[in-house]
C-alpha cells in the first residue's frame, strides 16, 4: 500500500534522523576495486593536488580507443579519450566480466538480474567507463538504446548513492564508538556540504517517469512513498497520431511538459518522493526547472547551494535540451559545485578537503547521453567537464541520408569560407543575399510553385525576415504590378499563423517560405506547395533534412512541380562539419570541408 503525502522538515546531511542505521547490506564484492572508495573515500591528497593543478592548465592528452565491440551494430562507434598527462588518481575498470567486475552493491545485484539477464555490449563498454567514475559523452543516443543506456546510469547512480550512505553510517558507529572512549583523535571526512549527490538532468516528464521507473526497479524498494502523487503529476496516456514520425512520438508522448523538479530520498528500505531539495540524495529535474529553483542573481530567492556537493550529473536527450533553451543548461552547469552560502547546519569537521578548498567539480563525474554532437555541446564539455580522471568520448560514423529519402533529387551543397566561426553569420547572409536568393528569384514565376527557406537558427530567421520586409521588396524585383509576398512561420507564430501562411504558401500566392527547425522539432508540419529547398543553415537532425527533401516529392505526386524541375540546395562553411557528417556522410564530408571546391553535387 503506497504511503499517504506526509510533511517535509529540512533535515541534516546523510544520514537523518530517521533513516535506518542498521544496514546489514554493507559487504563489499570481496578482492574486486572498490572505485567509489578510490575516488572520493581516500584519493591520494598529493596526487589529486598535482592532478588539479593539471587539469586547470588544461593539460589533456587525447588518443583512440579500439571499441571493445565485435558486433556489427556498433561497427561506427569511434572511443576517445582524454586523460591528464600525469599519473591516473585511481585505476579503471577491468573487462566487462559479470556484474562482479562493477563492484555492485549485493542489495542492486538481484534487482539488476530480473531486469536484463546479461548487460549488453553497449551496456558492458558503458559500464566500464561509467564505473570509473570517467566522464562520458555518449554522442549515438537514440530510441532504441535509450533504455539501455538508462539502465547503467541508473545502476552507477544507486550503486553511489548506496555507497555513500553506508560510509557514513560505517563512520557514525566509528565516531560514536571513539565518544564514548573519549577520544577526539579520530577525523573521518565524508560528506560534501549538502545532501543531495547526483543530480539528473531530463527534458520532460515523461522522461523523469521512465528514468525514475528504472531506478525503482533496480532499488526494490518495499513501498515507495508518494509514488501515487508522482504518477498523478508525471505520468500521462496521452499519444500522438500515427501519422507522426516515430521519433516525434517518442519524444512527444504521454507528458511533455519541461518546467518540472523533484527531490528525491533513498534510505533503507524505502524510496520517498518529492522530498525537500535539502533532504534528498538525487535530483531530477529539467533544464527549465533547476534554472527557475536556481533564480537569478537579481532574483530573490537566488539558491544554487542545493547543488553544491552534487557528485553525479546525468544528462540525457541533448538535442531536446537544445531546441528547448540551452542557455538554462548552461545555466546549471555554471552554479554546479559552487561554495554555498549558508551552512545549512553541516558538520565542517566531516567535510571533504577538496569540497573546502573549492575543487569538487574535479571530482565530479559527468555523463552526457546526446544524440549527436554539437558545437553546444562540445563548447559545455570543454568549459565545464573538469573531471581528474578523465574523459571517453563515444562518438558515430555516419553513412548519411541523402539514399534515405526514397528517390532521387539533385542535392547541391554551396560552400563559402569564413576564417572563423564569429565571421560565418555575416559571411553566411551575404552569401545568401547576393549569391542564393537572386538565384531563387530569377527561377521563380507566377506559375511556378514556391521555395521553403529552411533556417536553423532563430536570430538568421528573423534577419532574413527583417531583410526581405524592410530592404529587399520582392515584388519590385519581378517586376508586374502586384509583384508576390513571402510567408514567415517560427516557433514563436500562432497556430492561426502557421496555418494561413501555409495555406498561402501551398496555394501559390506567397513564393517563399521560411520555416525554422525549432518549428519543425515540435510540430513537425507537412509543407505542401514546394519546387525546391533552400537550406541556409543545416538541420542539427539529418532525419530533418529527409523529411524536408520529401516535401518535394509530395509536391510532384500532387501535381505541383514537375520531377525535373525539383531540387535541394543546401549553404555550408567548414564550422558545419558535424551537421554536413550527419547528412551526407563521414566519408565525403573531409574532401567538402576541406577541399577546394565550391559546389559540390549528389543526386
Amino acid at each position: 500500500m503506497l504511503a499517504q503525502i506526509e510533511d517535509e522538515k529540512i533535515e541534516r546531511l546523510e544520514p537523518v534522523a530517521g533513516d535506518d542505521d542498521n544496514d546489514s547490506d554493507s559487504v563489499e564484492n570481496d578482492g574486486m576495486p572498490d572505485l567509489f572508495k578510490a575516488h572520493f573515500g581516500s584519493p591520494d591528497e598529493a596526487k589529486l593536488k598535482v592532478l588539479i593543478s593539471q587539469a586547470r592548465a588544461n593539460d589533456w592528452t587525447t588518443h583512440k580507443i579500439k571499441p571493445p565491440f565485435t558486433d556489427g551494430v556498433f561497427s561506427r562507434l569511434k572511443l576517445i579519450r582524454e586523460k591528464l598527462s600525469v599519473d591516473a588518481l585511481h585505476g579503471e575498470c577491468d573487462a566487462y566480466a559479470g556484474v562482479q567486475s562493477l563492484s555492485l552493491k549485493p542489495r542492486l545485484t538481484g534487482p539488476l538480474d530480473r531486469v536484463t539477464k546479461t548487460l549488453s555490449l553497449l551496456q558492458q563498454a558503458l559500464a566500464n567507463y561509467v564505473f570509473s567514475y570517467e566522464d562520458v559523452v555518449f554522442g549515438a543516443r537514440t530510441f532504441a538504446n535509450a533504455e539501455q543506456l538508462r539502465v547503467v546510469c541508473a545502476l552507477h547512480i544507486l550503486n553511489h548513492i548506496f555507497k555513500t550512505r553506508d560510509t557514513v553510517v560505517k563512520d557514525n558507529g566509528r565516531l560514536s564508538k571513539a565518544k564514548a572512549l573519549d577520544d577526539d583523535s579520530l577525523e573521518l571526512r565524508d560528506q560534501g556540504f549538502t545532501r543531495p549527490k547526483v543530480l539528473i538532468i531530463l527534458p520532460t516528464r515523461d522522461a523523469c517517469y521512465s528514468f525514475a521507473q528504472t531506478l525503482l526497479k533496480l532499488a526494490s524498494p518495499s513501498q515507495p512513498e508518494n509514488f501515487k502523487r508522482f504518477q498523478n503529476d508525471y505520468y500521462s496516456t496521452a499519444t500522438l497520431s500515427e501519422l507522426k514520425p516515430e521519433d516525434f512520438r517518442q519524444q512527444f508522448n504521454g507528458n511533455n511538459d519541461d518546467n518540472f523538479k523533484l527531490g528525491i530520498k533513498f534510505t533503507r528500505k524505502t524510496v520517498k518522493f518529492f522530498s525537500e531539495f535539502y533532504n534528498s540524495d538525487l535530483i531530477i529535474a529539467s533544464p527549465l526547472g533547476l534554472r527557475l529553483a536556481i533564480g537569478d542573481k537579481t532574483t530573490k530567492g537566488y539558491d544554487y547551494d542545493f547543488l553544491s556537493s552534487i557528485e553525479v550529473v546525468v544528462v540525457d536527450q541533448i538535442y531536446a535540451m537544445l531546441m528547448q533553451n540551452w542557455e538554462h543548461v548552461t545555466h546549471v552547469f555554471s552554479h554546479l559545485n559552487l561554495i554555498p552560502r549558508d551552512s545549512h547546519d553541516c558538520d565542517f569537521s566531516r567535510i571533504r578537503s577538496w569540497y573546502l578548498d573549492g575543487n569538487a567539480k574535479y571530482l565530479r563525474q559527468t555523463v552526457i547521453l546526446a544524440e549527436f554532437r554539437t558545437p553546444e555541446l562540445s563548447a559545455l564539455v570543454s568549459q565545464h567537464l573538469n573531471n581528474v580522471t578523465g574523459i571517453v568520448k563515444f562518438q558515430a560514423g555516419y553513412k548519411g541520408v541523402l539514399s534515405d529519402i526514397g528517390a532521387h533529387l539533385s542535392h547541391t551543397f554551396m560552400k563559402f569560407h569564413p576564417s572563423t566561426p564569429i565571421e560565418d553569420p555575416d559571411m553566411r547572409f551575404k552569401y545568401f543575399t547576393t549569391k542564393a536568393l537572386p538565384s531563387i528569384l530569377r527561377r521563380t514565376t507566377a506559375s511556378s510553385a514556391g521555395t521553403i527557406i529552411f533556417i536553423s537558427s532563430y536570430v538568421d530567421f528573423v534577419r532574413i525576415r527583417n531583410y526581405l520586409e524592410d530592404e529587399h521588396q520582392i515584388g519590385k524585383k519581378l517586376g508586374g504590378v502586384n509583384g508576390f509576398s513571402f510567408s514567415a512561420i517560427s516557433e514563436y507564430s500562432s497556430t492561426s499563423t502557421v496555418t494561413r501562411e501555409r495555406a498561402l504558401f501551398k496555394s501559390g500566392q506567397n513564393k517563399l517560405l521560411l520555416y525554422t527547425e525549432r518549428l519543425h522539432y515540435f510540430r513537425r508540419y507537412e509543407i505542401r506547395g514546394a519546387e525546391s529547398v533552400l537550406m541556409y543553415g543545416l538541420p542539427e537532425n539529418p532525419l530533418f533534412y529527409t523529411e524536408i527533401s520529401r516535401f518535394l516529392l509530395r509536391s510532384v505526386s500532387d501535381g505541383v512541380a514537375d520531377r525535373s524541375a525539383v531540387s535541394v540546395k543546401a549553404i555550408f562553411s567548414k564550422w558545419d562539419i558535424l551537421k554536413l557528417d550527419r547528412i551526407v556522410g563521414s566519408e565525403r564530408v573531409v574532401k567538402m570541408c576541406a577541399g577546394s571546391g565550391e559546389v559540390f553535387e549528389f543526386s
